[in-house]
């Protein structure tokens, strides 16, 4: 890697560059709620083949991940992260001018692959090339992102449909060129080509394994949770992927040049990150039924209930740039135990007074600040810490690998926890309090890691 040392204005330039892209990679994902509806009625497919939209975005996303910040580790950081954009770019034209819902499904999976490059590449770089006091606020203003795009992408949908569903896609084009070409203009090319022994095995069975995790999932019927799960739409697919990613860990063992970066696992700090992560998948999950849970406990219309997640999503983008902006002077170690300590006391207040509109409120700026401290900034920058400069992409994208397979599985868990309960209100409060438990396992979790000074020393080891 080559040394090179930023002016104030040009790592403020790189950094608006890489908020923006990270910005139009997670306004799809809020975005596409209002936008099914739309698409069903225009081709005239069921809801279960509209959320095919989200599938094949997830496991295209998981798959691109790794793949694409491998490349950027050999070919550097400006080119990936140029091709990642022209994906999305692309896939989001070729969705805007579909005439039929094959098409869409095809634009969703290279608007996937290359969103799921965006993050670990703009995260590697700061790692290259932003002083170790600065990496954190960087991160965290950059995850802010997730936030305000869990508001702006429903909102953004709501206001543009009425002009066509296409223009959700079509507005994401203009804004692709401008960032490749900001990106051909701020970013410097600094990395030399390294040879790439390319995994082509590992990356075939990482697909396979991906594809029977997310159709599995996908075909589990929340209603009816426990028949669903051992029906023949489900289970065997479950369980191709078990010995699929046992395959694939042999594999990746063995693989000269790995697209999962296995051996990272033998470093107690990443493990442990990974272990927080697949909590934080199963917590998260519960923000998804918020509004649910407001219509029962308060008996809020559909418009009202989802007001009820901008204190959540809301504290989740204006701590996230303050989380990032101490982490260097307090440790990651704190802020997680912090943050995880409050993932449990909103918990348990959220399942034990939800008929309380102030203490619902509260609930969700506690549980908004505990997740934004387990996948945002603070997780990022344990990784940066842990990997050299060769590794931070894959070790980036092993994050955003990891976060997918979360939300997956807490979601189809979470929502047959509940639905088992027949939805009803006590359902919810078992409910919450069983992730409640996650979250206390998470900060005990989170004992294990190193304190702050050894932090900083493993990270200026690994420069």
């Amino acid at each position: 890697m080559v040394e090179v040392k930023f002016t104030s204005k040009q790592r403020n330039l790189i950094l608006l560059l890489f908020l923006i892209g990270v910005f139009m990679g997670s306004l799809d994902s809020g975005i596409i709620g209002p936008v099914l509806p739309s698409i069903q009625s225009t081709f005239h497919i069921t809801t279960r083949e509209s959320s095919w939209m989200y599938t094949f975005f997830v496991i295209a996303f998981m798959i691109g991940s790794p793949v694409m910040a491998k490349f950027s580790d050999f070919y550097g950081r400006r080119k990936i992260y140029i091709i990642d954009l022209l994906l999305f770019g692309a896939g989001s034209a070729l969705i805007a001018c579909s005439f039929n819902i094959e098409s869409i499904f095809f634009g969703r999976i290279i608007q996937g692959f290359g969103a799921g490059g965006i993050f670990p590449v703009a995260a590697s770089f700061i790692g290259d090339y932003f002083p170790v006091e600065q990496r954190g606020t960087a991160l965290g203003i950059i995850g802010s992102v997730f936030g305000i795009s869990a508001v702006v992408g429903p909102l953004l949908g709501a206001f543009l449909i009425p002009y066509g569903w296409q223009w959700c896609f079509t507005v994401n084009i203009p804004i692709a060129i401008f960032l490749i070409c900001f990106t051909i203009y701020i970013l410097p090319d600094l990395e030399e080509n390294k040879k790439l022994s390319i995994d082509w095995l590992g990356t075939l069975i990482l697909t396979l394994t991906a594809i029977f995790l997310a159709y599995g999932i996908n075909q589990i019927d929340s209603s009816h949770f426990l028949n669903s799960l051992i029906s023949l739409n489900v289970l065997p697919f479950l369980i191709l992927f078990i010995i699929f990613l046992f395959i694939l860990v042999k594999i990746e063992k063995r693989a000269k040049e790995s697209v999962i970066p296995i051996h990272m696992l033998h470093n107690k700090e990443i493990s442990t990150a990974c272990i927080l992560i697949l909590f934080w998948g199963i917590v998260n999950s519960i923000s998804i039924f918020i509004p649910s849970l407001a219509i029962i406990s308060l008996g809020y219309n559909n418009q009202m209930a989802s007001l009820m997640l901008i204190p959540l999503v809301g504290t989740n983008a204006i701590a996230a740039p303050i989380v990032g902006k101490y982490l260097y002077n307090i440790g990651y170690k704190k802020i997680m135990g912090t943050g995880t300590i409050s993932l449990v006391i909103g918990c348990i207040l959220l399942a034990l007074f939800n008929n309380n509109l102030l203490i619902f409120l509260f609930s969700g700026i506690l549980m908004g600040y505990g997740l934004v401290t387990l996948v945002g900034a603070p997780m990022r920058y344990l990784v940066l810490s842990e990997t050299s400069a060769g590794e931070r992409g894959t070790g980036q994208a092993l994050i955003n690998m990891l976060s997918s397979v979360g939300q997956l599985v807490g979601g189809a868990l979470i929502g047959g926890l509940i639905a088992s309960f027949g939805g009803t209100l006590y359902g919810y409060t078992i409910t919450i309090l069983f992730t409640a438990i996650f979250a206390a396992i998470a900060f005990i979790f989170t004992r294990k890691l190193k304190n702050r000074d050894a932090q900083i020393a493993t990270m200026k080891s690994n420069m």
